[in-house]
């Protein structure tokens, strides 16, 4: 990257000598809005340069959108700055499974694990690469890329997935999302490979993954590879309503986990459970849509319409529970065993009324948490 004058946004003040070492002579600038403190600026040819938290960066650079000049970014203010086309917009989350197996198999999963049938075991690894290209055409960058299961360690790939994922979205957080209980079984060289390609685990911490905790650690510790683990998980939820409300609204609004857009085979979700709902389908012969899905096959799509999509209810949401019920966390449980039962929501008093109300009440907390607990 040549030397010349920037204008540099930033919103850590630590940052600060930092960076006026790194682009000497710059027109310095702190954000505390970003959608709003970030202008372009007066002298295309300066270029600009946007040392923003990662979470930050997708309101930033919209703000730019159509600027003249070279638009560069650093996330989280670390490593080399990355030029960006701001005539595309920036995904904030994308989760994708690279396998469609999994050695645990609970009950209630949201990826319907424990009854999928017919689905080759891996995401095709060619197939893996040319639809994050396409998402590449579509989106200047993605926030945060999260590789799942299934049990992604199930892969035998697993390194070339999160390599991949590196090279193309230079700019994201990465994460794998596993168990963690075959993280012992990994080899040193692949562990050196997730590392090098600055991705971490996210570690579902389920009752088998509790009695395995100290020794995934002290693996996870010698190999210098990231981590985080969640919660205790002695709990599923059920999601799905018996029958479809007359309005998508109340459950996108109270959902929890908003924005979980999901990459299956081609296709771009808005919603992680949705795009998965067609396995329970295929299981027990319901009819929950299965539109809401962008193909990324079709060339007229444009990312800025896909992230306006996707910030308003879909028509999924009319079939998705807008209160938490809880299951009991159950595994394995096997296809022959696994009942509707398992995710379907019964029609009751509670469930109807009383879940939705207290879910509103506690959403923007349990939103926080769940943020917190899922930074590096």
């Amino acid at each position: 990257m040549e030397s010349r004058d920037f204008t540099v946004y930033y919103d850590r003040k630590d940052d600060l000598p930092g960076l006026r070492t790194r682009f000497p002579g710059g027109t310095f600038a702190f954000v505390k809005q970003p959608s709003a403190d970030v202008r372009q600026t007066d002298r295309p040819e300066n270029g600009i340069v946007l040392a923003l938290r990662n979470e930050d960066l997708q309101k930033a650079s919209a703000a730019l959108r159509g600027a003249a000049c070279e638009v560069y970014v650093m996330p989280g203010c670390v490593g080399e700055p990355i030029r960006i086309d701001v005539s595309k917009p920036r995904l904030d989350y994308l989760e994708t499974e690279i396998t469609h197996v999994c050695n645990l198999n609970c009950r209630g999963c949201c990826g319907f694990m424990n009854i999928i049938r017919d689905e080759e075991r891996f995401y095709d690894y060619d197939r893996f690469c040319a639809d994050l290209a396409r998402l590449k055409e579509l989106f200047w960058g993605i926030a945060k890329i999260r590789l799942m299961g299934g049990e992604p360690l199930l892969s035998p790939r697993l390194a070339d997935y999160a390599e991949t994922a590196r090279e193309i979205f230079p700019d994201c957080d990465l994460r794998i999302v596993t168990n963690g209980l075959l993280i012992s079984k990994l080899s040193a060289q692949t562990l050196e490979r997730i590392r090098k390609a600055d991705c971490s685990f996210d570690i579902s911490n389920y009752p088998p993954t509790q009695k395995k905790k100290k020794e995934i650690i002290s693996v996870l510790h010698a190999a210098g590879v990231n981590y985080n683990f969640s919660i205790p998980m002695r709990y599923f939820f059920r999601n799905l309503r018996g029958e479809p409300a007359l309005s998508p609204d109340p459950a996108f609004n109270n959902c929890i986990f908003t924005h979980c857009h999901m990459l299956l085979e081609g296709r771009l979700s808005p919603c992680s459970f949705a795009a998965c709902t067609y396995r329970f389908n295929r299981r027990y012969g319901t009819d929950y849509t299965e539109t809401d899905a962008f193909d990324l096959s079709d060339t007229q799509l444009d990312g800025w319409s896909i992230l306006s999509a996707f910030t308003h209810p879909h028509e999924f949401c009319r079939y998705c529970g807008s209160g938490i019920i809880p299951i009991r966390w159950k595994a394995p449980v096997s296809a022959a065993n696994a009942r509707e039962s398992d995710w379907v929501i019964p029609d009751t008093f509670v469930n109807s009324v009383i879940a939705p109300k207290a879910q509103a009440l506690v959403k923007n907390s349990a939103v926080r948490l769940r943020a917190k607990i899922q930074k590096k």
